[in-house]
This record gives structure tokens, sequence and C-alpha cells, in this order.
């Protein structure tokens, strides 16, 4: 079946596959190929508690909350500062971007006062 794709970089392909996932493999020759596929969680009682919006949480995500879940204020401490002390630079370069061209709340803020 040939479809084209629309302006907004969309194809339909009818009502037939309506809600259902499609994996899409990317290949090195430029092709793109859709995969039917069904997502099944990999725990499915613990997975339930942790439903959020429309999609689950992967059990990666699950056994990094209840790590952190676990952990007492001295290590969460401990790890705040190791992760500031290797992102230092960054954090010092946005407060440097921050001083000069404002965030990007108060940019919008000052567009919309500006517009109306």
């Amino acid at each position: 079946m040939l479809k084209e794709v629309g302006a907004s970089g969309q194809i339909s392909l009818g009502k037939k596959y309506a809600g259902q996932l499609f994996d899409l493999v990317s290949h090195p020759d430029g092709r793109l190929e859709l995969v039917p596929m069904k997502a099944v969680p990999a725990v499915q009682e613990e997975a339930s508690a942790y439903r959020i919006g429309d999609g689950w949480l992967s059990p990666e995500r699950l056994a990094r909350r209840k790590a952190a879940a676990g952990r007492s204020a001295s290590e969460l401490d401990a790890a705040r500062q190791q992760w500031e002390a290797q992102n230092r630079d960054a954090i010092e370069a946005m407060n440097q971007r921050m001083t000069q061209v404002g965030s990007m709340g108060t940019r919008i803020h000052a567009w919309r006062q500006a517009k109306a």
C-alpha cells in the first residue's frame, strides 16, 4: 500500500489500525517500517500502582523510585552534592545566562506584555 506523508508530517493508515501500537524501525537505507506490537507491563501488579497519565512507568523507572524512596536524608544530601559538583560548570553557565537574558518565564511574560 502506498501512502503519502502530508504537510504535517503524518500519514493515515485508516480506521482498521486505529488504537493499535506500532514500532517504527528505521533502516540504514532510509526505509521506515511499521511493525505491529503490543506493550505489556513487565511487572503488572506493581506497575498498576504507578500508572501515570496514559502510559506505564518502565521497570527501570520503578526500580529507581524504590531505590530513591529507601535513601536516608544524608544519602540524598550526598547525592545532591555529588550532582552539583559534577555539573558546577553547567550550573554557573546557566546562572550567567539567566542574569543576561532572563528566564524563559520572564521572557514570555515580557513578550505577552509587549503583545498586549
